[in-house]
């Protein structure tokens, strides 16, 4: 059975989970780029909500969305096939 890592954003986190919960993005064999993206999306998210989770802007959050898609297919590229990569945004 392939492991499952998840992708979505949560506040103060780095945006991959696995069953036990967060994964820390440093612990994972990927591109310092791909880190760095996936840590300025999740950041983008906090940016966009803020704390009473409204989204202010409809076109930026439907890019951020697109965005994060892009970055979960790159993720699912850099780990290769043993891993399953899903986006849940």
């Amino acid at each position: 059975m392939r492991q499952v890592l998840r992708v979505f954003p949560d506040y103060t986190a780095d945006p991959v989970w696995c069953s036990e919960g967060m994964v820390d993005l440093d612990e994972l064999s990927i591109s310092d780029r791909l880190r760095r993206d996936l840590r300025e999306w999740a950041r983008d998210w906090e940016d966009q909500l803020g704390r009473d989770f409204r989204i202010k802007e409809r076109d930026r959050y439907e890019a951020w969305r697109r965005h994060g898609r892009l970055l979960s297919r790159d993720l699912a590229r850099e780990l290769g096939p043993e891993i399953e990569v899903r986006y849940e945004v």
